[in-house]
C-alpha cells in the first residue's frame, strides 16, 4: 500500500464555486475558466461561495490560454462570451483548466466538513 499526504499538508489552495465541486466529486473531474493563473498540481479545494475548505484536493493536469481577441478571430464574435472577460484587463488572457479528483497521492475524504474550528 502506497502511503498518501493528509489533506491538511497540502500548502496550495484553490476556490472553485458549488457546481464545479459537485461536478468533480461526482464525475471526478472538471473544467473551470479563471482570469487567475494556477500551476500544474495539486490543490486543496475551497468553496468560493461559503469560504470553507473541502476535505478533497483536485489536480490542475491542463492549462490553456486565450485573449478575447484571439477566439473571436478563431471562431467568431457569435461563439465567444465576452462576459468571462469583465473581470480581465483588454488584452490580457484567460485560462481554462482542465482538473481531476486528486486520488493517488492524498489520503482524502471527499465530503463536506460538518464542525469547523476556531483558532
Amino acid at each position: 500500500m502506497k502511503e498518501k499526504l493528509e489533506i491538511s499538508r497540502i500548502g496550495s489552495t484553490i476556490e472553485l464555486d458549488n457546481y464545479r465541486i459537485y461536478e468533480v466529486l461526482e464525475k471526478g473531474h472538471c473544467t473551470f475558466i479563471s482570469p487567475m493563473f494556477y500551476n500544474k498540481g495539486v490543490y486543496k479545494v475551497k468553496n468560493s461561495q461559503n469560504e470553507h475548505s473541502d476535505d478533497f484536493a483536485i489536480n490542475i493536469d491542463k492549462i490553456e490560454a486565450a485573449t478575447y481577441q484571439g477566439l473571436v478571430e478563431e471562431f467568431g464574435e457569435d461563439c465567444v462570451d465576452s462576459h468571462l472577460w469583465d473581470d480581465v484587463p483588454d488584452g490580457s488572457i484567460i485560462f481554462f483548466y482542465s482538473v481531476k479528483l486528486e486520488k493517488d497521492l492524498v489520503d482524502q475524504q471527499p465530503q463536506r466538513k460538518t464542525e469547523y474550528y476556531e483558532a
